[in-house]
């Protein structure tokens, strides 16, 4: 199992939480320090000792490079990016939601209203990246997030490129890839319009098109189902960006101006996300609550059946005492396992009322005492609080009365981390009474 997640202060950011190792990179969880907003990022960095000229770094700046010049509201806004100890990272805008491949393979297929806000958002992300001459390059329903108001936006920019510039390699995601992206060659804004036809006819289908499992197989692809030619006049142009030849396709602006016109149901799709999200804690719950198995052992007296007739020996022997069988000792072995597995697995569940935390550990001087929204409270050991989300004020008070108010807003599962003012950022009087505590 591994290890928990430890913390860890990286430039003005703390890392609260990883939510992806990927091979050569992580994306975690992160707050700015000295803001009291609550507001949280999410980070990429390679992983310690990755090469500054490695896949994973070049991915990490490129994406920074692109946010940096094309601001969108269907793409994740840029909050900060650089280098520490030679290696560049990105913060980005941390989108609550769930990826639209788990919202729509497998599941009914989208209202029509909910798929076509989906397709203008994207259409609308593709014709701000193509206006400024970048290539997303890996449109997939994976890198779409729809967020808690149902709105989309388009993520993982680590393979953009300049539009026209050499491809060396082919690289994407199986199943979204253009015929003509299949071979090496240059990056076009076509293949994006090509991946976008084919995100939004998952939507419409509730299931892949291409369920393909290496990206060589698009250039053999055959033609896309004929149910799509239904779905022209409710989403323009979804069947001609699916045409095998590049020249044929539509632009992102042109379907983003046959898309704005037409009514859409964002409130179908936040159902959506909120339907997934419980359905998935209602899995977990489901797991921790598995029975425990019930171990049966033989009764003393009980003869177990003999296995083999036994030889007949030359003298008598006595008889050795009755044995369990080995199968209740695996059922035995069996449940102590699995009770050790579900406590393992019911720790790391999220709470089940929505309320947040706050952490004061090393916020606080001795003999001080914390009041929350003006009342005195009881600090616990761990320097952690329980509170109900929405806005709060912390106040440190000191022993000669100064305070230091922390104001910031709680979200549901949400942990604020407080910091404690750098020496030179404090009073005079506040330096004063933490030096005459014994």
């Amino acid at each position: 199992m591994p290890a928990p997640f430890v913390p860890e202060l990286f430039g003005d950011f703390l890392l609260v939480q990883r939510l992806a190792r990927r091979a050569m990179s992580d994306v975690l969880v992160a707050v700015r320090l000295g803001d009291r907003s609550g507001q949280t990022f999410v980070l990429k960095r390679p992983v310690l000792g990755e090469r500054a000229s490695g896949r994973a770094a070049q991915a990490i700046q490129r994406e920074g490079e692109v946010l940096a010049e094309v601001r969108a509201p269907a793409l994740p806004a840029l909050a900060a990016r650089g280098e520490l100890a030679g290696l560049p990272y990105v913060a980005l805008e941390h989108v609550r939601g769930a990826p639209l491949d788990e919202l729509a393979s497998g599941a009914e297929p989208m209202p029509e209203g909910a798929a076509r806000a989906v397709a203008l958002d994207v259409a609308r992300a593709l014709a701000a990246l193509h206006e400024k001459g970048w290539v997303h390059g890996d449109l997939a329903a994976s890198n779409v997030m729809i967020d808690e108001t149902g709105e989309a936006k388009l993520v993982d920019l680590g393979l953009a490129r300049r539009a026209g510039e050499a491809r060396p390699e082919v690289a994407g995601t199986p199943g979204y890839l253009a015929p003509e992206a299949a071979l090496p060659g240059e990056a076009s804004v076509a293949s994006d319009v090509y991946g976008w036809a084919v995100v939004v006819a998952e939507c419409v289908l509730g299931r892949r098109i291409f369920p393909e499992d290496d990206l060589a197989s698009a250039g053999a692809r055959g033609d896309p189902p004929r149910a799509l030619a239904a779905w022209e006049a409710r989403i323009p142009g979804l069947s001609a960006s699916l045409a095998r030849e590049a020249s044929r396709r539509p632009t992102s602006a042109s379907i983003v101006q046959g898309l704005e016109a037409l009514a859409l149901d964002r409130e179908a799709l936040a159902a959506r996300v909120e339907a997934h999200r419980a359905r998935a804690s209602e899995e977990r719950t489901s797991l921790a609550r598995l029975p425990a198995v019930e171990a049966r052992v033989l009764p003393e007296k009980s003869p177990l059946p003999a296995l083999a007739e036994p030889a007949p020996e030359p003298a008598p022997r006595p008889a050795p005492p009755p044995r369990r069988s080995a199968g209740v000792y695996l059922a035995v072995a069996l449940g102590a396992v699995l009770l050790f597995a579900m406590g393992q697995f019911s720790a790391r569940l999220p709470p089940r009322n929505p309320r947040g935390s706050v952490s004061l550990a090393g916020v606080v001087p001795r003999r001080a005492h914390v009041e929350v929204d003006g009342e005195k409270v009881a600090l616990p050991a761990d320097g952690r609080l329980e509170l109900r989300s929405g806005e709060h004020t912390v106040a440190v008070v000191l022993p000669k009365g100064a305070r230091r108010e922390y104001t910031f807003r709680v979200r549901p599962n949400e942990h604020v981390v407080l910091v404690a003012p750098k020496k030179g950022a404090t009073s005079n009087e506040d330096e004063e009474a933490e030096e005459r505590e014994p």
